[in-house]
């Protein structure tokens, strides 16, 4: 495959992965935000349970869109590029960006959880 072709691709296949990352991310933050209101559960169980749904969405996004070979630098840009993307849709249905420090760790967890997944999801093709 020629090179070009073969950067073409990969980023079609980093961006199949990130929209259904950011599809299921979407999806089950809004169904667990049905589930706190009716549920009643303290706050603080909110962000922990937002990573795990942040970091299933990359995982599946990764696995429904990646393929073949390079499956750690897919994922870890698929990684990015979701997490990047729900943080700022969540900011714009929020009405404000957050500014606070842990704003900036979610673009490396991102990356570590997209590195993985990108792996797993290689490995589980083969």
């Amino acid at each position: 495959m020629e090179r070009g072709e073969e950067i073409k691709k990969g980023a079609l296949e980093v961006g199949k992965a990130v929209a259904v990352a950011v599809a299921f991310c979407l999806a089950a933050v809004l169904v667990f935000a049905f589930v706190i209101k009716i549920a009643a559960l303290p706050s603080s169980i909110i962000r922990p349970v937002n990573q795990v749904i942040k970091a299933a969405a990359v995982l599946l996004g990764c696995i429904f869109g990646l393929s073949d070979s390079k499956g750690w630098l897919k994922g870890g840009i698929a990684g990015v590029l979701s997490v990047a993307c729900a943080y700022v849709i969540f900011s714009l249905i929020a009405g404000g960006f957050d500014q606070s420090l842990s704003a900036l760790f979610e673009l490396p967890f991102g990356l570590i959880v997209g590195v993985i997944s990108g792996i797993v999801a290689v490995n589980l093709h083969k």
